[in-house]
């Protein structure tokens, strides 16, 4: 649970800190809405909703999925259509005043189970001053007790129960004949109900490792004058082993006491936030927070030197995601990426995850014309992965269109305004039929599919 509210408070840092993220705050320029969201990225990130709140708390913009309906909307407002967020909106603002530049983690049992983010909206730099917050939400489903149930090995429950008095918010234990029950409050910032945690664990375990600590008696026994040393050392191994351990990590889960060897894991854990804030946590690759600060590097550290980027695009994910499912559409984007990753390895580019089935380049160094052979090389070796796109308009196999941009051709470069170019030179081989490359600043004729 902390792992994946670390993993989200890092995302929202990571659109709340990012300078379009400042402007659209601030002039709710539509460009920033429309190439950024989509229902389709929410599902692949496995959030719910992206709300952001005006320096008056008041909400200004709302985009998500409505978890009643499924339905995906976007909003000026709580209001209509985006009425389903006025609960949660209710929920969080109290807590605005105490969110600081690193973010706070929330968890709230209603109006739904749902672990919740937020951070100010501050530009790329950490400067503000803030102008406003950003709220980023997850529920707490089927998908998430499904992980926590991996990671254990124990089945999870996380349910809702009105909240106790705090002298009777204790942990539960109950003894049957086959299974221990344990249940555990979490601490839940919602008014109202509050979080459980449950879990069931096989008393046969415990029962099988004592028969085997009795008949290792009995052994020892019969055997203590001729291999007493041995014996002990295997009977030893066996308590440890088939009782001692088990034994202790069922005590830990329900206590929630840590022992010694515990502090190492808090220590690898506490890594855990730092390697999630820059790298995209299905494929690996850079994420948006580490492509724009890498970007800006290549710019301010050699101004002459040309710098270009290339944003690449799975044309139609929409329908290959319809067709297969989330699952394998997941699978599509790693494969996607470790392709990127092989094919511009031999140049040293960074190539990062930017959006759900969007991906970009960093080029320090190179001008137009091999920032252009790049992106036909990449378009040419994702087609050659073959994987198969029945639904596509434009082929059977999954297919990309590629918008480069070079600073040579941007007036006023700066980390925005090449990407923003790149983003045009996209929109342009999308227009074209997708499937195809193109460059900024050229006109149709040098567009390649």
């Amino acid at each position: 649970m902390e792992q994946n509210h670390n993993a989200l408070t890092a995302q929202t840092r990571d659109w709340a800190h990012w300078d379009d993220t400042y402007q659209f705050i601030q002039d709710a320029n539509s460009d920033y809405a429309t190439s950024n969201f989509s229902q389709e990225m929410f599902e692949d990130l496995h959030d719910q909703a992206m709300i952001f709140i005006s320096e008056d708390q008041q909400p200004m913009w709302i985009a998500g999925i409505d978890p009643d309906t499924n339905t995906y909307d976007t909003c000026t407002s709580a209001t209509g259509d985006c009425s389903w967020a006025a609960p949660l909106i209710a929920e969080v603002q109290p807590f605005l005043g105490e969110v600081e530049a690193t973010g706070l983690s929330l968890s709230f049992a209603s109006p739904w189970p749902a672990l919740a983010a937020i951070a100010p909206i501050l530009q790329t730099d950490r400067t503000g001053p803030s102008r406003g917050w950003l709220i980023k939400l997850r529920l707490i489903d089927e998908r998430l007790t499904d992980l926590l149930e991996e990671q254990t090995g124990l089945p999870v429950q996380i349910s809702t129960r009105p909240a106790p008095a705090d002298t009777e918010r204790k942990m539960a234990l109950e003894r049957g004949p086959e299974l221990l029950h344990a249940a555990k409050p979490l601490l839940t910032h919602s008014r109202g109900p509050e979080l459980v945690l449950s879990t069931e664990i096989p008393r046969d375990r415990v029962k099988r490792a004592s028969r085997n600590f009795r008949y290792s008696l009995a052994w020892t026994a019969v055997l203590l004058a001729v291999l007493l040393a041995v014996v002990i050392g295997v009977v030893l191994a066996l308590l440890y082993g088939l009782v001692l351990k088990p034994l202790g990590q069922f005590t830990r889960f329900v206590t929630g006491k840590q022992g010694e060897n515990s502090l190492a894991q808090r220590e690898n854990l506490a890594d855990v936030p730092g390697s999630l804030s820059q790298h995209d946590p299905l494929t690996g690759l850079a994420n948006r927070r580490l492509f724009d600060a890498s970007l800006q590097q290549s710019l301010s550290d050699e101004p002459e030197k040309p710098t270009s980027v290339l944003m690449l695009d799975i044309d139609h994910f929409k329908l290959y995601n319809d067709r297969y499912g989330h699952p394998e559409g997941d699978r599509c984007l790693a494969r996607v990426a470790e392709c990127m990753e092989q094919t511009v390895k031999p140049h040293g580019f960074l190539v990062a995850r930017t959006g759900g089935e969007e991906f970009s380049v960093l080029m320090p160094e190179t001008g137009l014309e091999q920032a252009r052979t790049c992106a036909e090389e990449l378009h040419k070796a994702i087609a050659g992965l073959k994987l198969p796109h029945a639904d596509s308009p434009v082929s059977d196999v999954v297919t990309v269109s590629a918008g480069v941009a070079s600073s040579v051709n941007v007036d006023n470069v700066s980390g925005s305004t090449l990407m923003r170019s790149a983003d045009l030179a996209l929109y342009e081989a999308k227009d074209q039929g997708r499937n195809r490359v193109a460059c900024f600043g050229e006109d149709a004729a040098n567009i390649f599919g």
